[in-house]
């Protein structure tokens, strides 16, 4: 919950139960009356203004704080003189603190909660921080087993009062995370409440940005608030916490002055080059050309990837959801028979935005089909072999947060391997992924690709291309819906989404992607052996490479005879020529079918 709801449950609770755990987002720092305050001194001024002057602070290094001339130590201490709490210009006043400082070890302080809790005189509220250290992690020691046991015993010695009109005495516990504490001492335990702070919300980012406001030095812009895209800067700043907007204005007074823009970028990912900006709008218009080149025979497939790109670069992606600002920019199912163009599309796309086919990481969801696997993309668990090093999937987005992210054949996990899909729920409806260790990842900069071959084996192929394409949307919909059972997952990627890819039947289709295929191969030989390729009658050549096709396969079984029948017979012929290799450099070797083989030879 915001810190606003927390502060409003443990006003009402605080007394009532003996004892408040409060977890989450302990570390960050909030605004009260317009100050910026720590975990520590909001919930001291919240009490006082409750009033609730007695209130005593500890932790382990700092040890008592507060007003404490009237408690009872567990040992005699050297009395030395403390400092008041500094409560700004509010007016209500706290006792001065004597004997600050004492108690550090666990075992005295708890043992002055205990006597100052069953104390029905005392209305005593005691803070202690920092109590995820407080216990041993794993197997308690004896040491642990009497602090808990000492905790407890403050809860529970003396019963609830039915007819008083005062609260009593109360613990409160601040810790980053409830699992810290021994699982016996709350789970189950009437006098026990707990608050989870979440990172700010939305309103609260808000009023943090304007307070600070003029510690933002931005190109451009004079004053954040009053800039038109307050509203946008508040919602790319979603899951900040308090003091990451205040590092980022500090950020921004180092150097020369940026946009907003690329100073988010800068904080976020160490980058201040965004590649979505780079995009002009010439270069978008070409992308369906782009893509054709290396795609052959997919119009339809391109032609909804140029939708996606289309409303990522003018900024619409998602909006109409809240949660638009942290989605992808783009999601697509591609489906449809193996071999057809869907992972080198997917190749493509990356090439195309980020510069790099690298920008494209694949993951073979083969490899997820055990139980648990799942664990391997987000990290293992704490205390499981590998939790340092974190998930595949979370540290590989962390190096390249602008990339396309293909999950290949995904339909070979979901079944097998249920849980995964949760994983990519999130992805889609959040676009953040929290690791094992606590990490959260960002994918509002990516393109999501699902690859799969569902309905291969059942749909034929047919002159009928609506057809086949309906067939196949139909079958990913009776997949996710019934055989999965997950038709939550189908919702979130969007039905529009479902791109199917069509067989590759034509003639025309398949000597386009063998050309193309061959065009690597010449510049390969070109880079090597400084030779170049020409081919006599191209119609022939390819004529003679496609027997050794089977085109059912798709333009997988295209390289597959591009290696058998010219890449082998090539090889052996350079091979035989190795040693007079250097002294072609700069000719042309012209390759010919002859007699149902290739023939080559040098044209000097």
């Amino acid at each position: 919950m915001s810190v606003g709801n927390a502060i409003n449950k443990i006003n009402r609770e605080v007394g009532i139960k003996k004892c408040i755990i409060i977890d989450g987002n302990t570390a960050d720092v909030f605004l009260h009356n317009r100050r910026i305050v720590t975990i520590k001194d909001l919930l001291i001024k919240n009490l006082a203004e409750q009033g609730c002057n007695d209130v005593i602070y500890w932790d382990r290094i700092s040890g008592l704080e507060g007003n404490l001339s009237n408690l009872c130590l567990a040992e005699p201490v050297e009395e030395t003189e403390g400092e008041e709490y500094d409560f700004g210009e509010d007016d209500f006043s706290v006792p001065a603190p004597s004997l600050s400082g004492a108690c550090k070890d666990v075992s005295d302080m708890l043992n002055v909660v205990l006597r100052t809790m069953s104390d029905e005189t005392r209305k005593t509220v005691f803070i202690l921080n920092w109590t995820e250290y407080l216990f041993s992690t794993g197997q308690l020691d004896p040491a642990d087993r009497q602090s808990l046991t000492l905790l407890g015993k403050s809860l529970r010695d003396l019963p609830p009062r039915h007819n008083s009109t005062e609260r009593e005495s109360a613990v409160i516990l601040i810790t980053n995370k409830v699992s810290s504490l021994p699982l016996s001492f709350y789970n189950g335990n009437p006098e026990v409440s707990q608050v989870t702070i979440t990172k700010p919300d939305r309103n609260e980012r808000k009023e943090m940005i304007e307070r600070i406001a003029p510690g933002f030095s931005l190109k451009n812009v004079t004053d954040i608030t009053d800039s038109e895209r307050l509203v946008e800067f508040v919602d790319m700043m979603s899951d900040f916490t308090n003091r990451e907007i205040i590092q980022m204005a500090n950020m921004s007074r180092i150097g020369e002055r940026m946009t907003f823009d690329k100073l988010f970028y800068l904080f976020k990912y160490g980058e201040t080059e965004n590649p979505w900006e780079k995009l002009d709008a010439a270069k978008v218009k070409s992308i369906k050309k782009t893509l054709s080149e290396r795609v052959i025979g997919q119009e339809n497939a391109v032609n909804k990837v140029e939708d996606v790109i289309v409303k990522a670069f003018m900024g619409l992606t998602g909006m109409h959801k809240a949660s638009s600002k942290s989605m992808p920019k783009g999601v697509l199912f591609f489906v449809g028979p193996t071999g057809v163009g869907k992972t080198e599309l997917s190749k493509a796309i990356a090439k195309f935005l980020f510069g790099e086919e690298s920008a494209c990481i694949r993951f073979d969801m083969s490899e997820y089909v055990q139980p648990n696997s799942d664990q391997k993309l987000i990290g293992a668990p704490p205390g499981y072999v590998g939790y340092e090093e974190g998930g595949q999937l979370t540290n590989a987005i962390r190096e390249k947060p602008f990339s396309v992210i293909l999950f290949d054949e995904i339909e070979k996990a979901a079944k097998p391997n249920p849980r995964i899909l949760d994983i990519f729920l999130q992805i889609l409806e959040d676009g953040r992924l929290t690791d094992s260790r606590g990490e959260t990842t960002y994918f509002t900069d990516t393109i999501i690709i699902f690859t799969s071959n569902l309905g291969a084996s059942e749909i034929s192929y047919s002159s009928n291309k609506e057809q086949v394409s309906e067939d196949f949307i139909q079958v990913v919909k009776e997949y996710f819906d019934h055989e999965l059972g997950r038709p939550e997952l189908l919702g979130r990627i969007g039905y529009s989404n479902i791109v199917p890819f069509n067989f590759i039947d034509d003639p025309e289709f398949t000597m386009n992607i063998a050309r193309s295929k061959m065009e690597p191969i010449r510049e390969g030989i070109l880079e090597k052996y400084k030779i170049k390729l020409e081919i006599e009658n191209e119609i022939k050549f390819f004529d003679y490479i496609l027997k050794g096709a089977d085109t059912s396969k798709g333009g997988r079984d295209i390289l597959n005879a591009l290696n058998d029948r010219l890449l082998s017979p090539l090889s052996k012929f350079l091979f035989m020529n190795y040693d007079d290799l250097r002294s072609f450099k700069g000719a042309t070797l012209l390759i010919s079918v002859e007699s149902d083989k290739l023939r080559f030879d040098f044209d000097e």
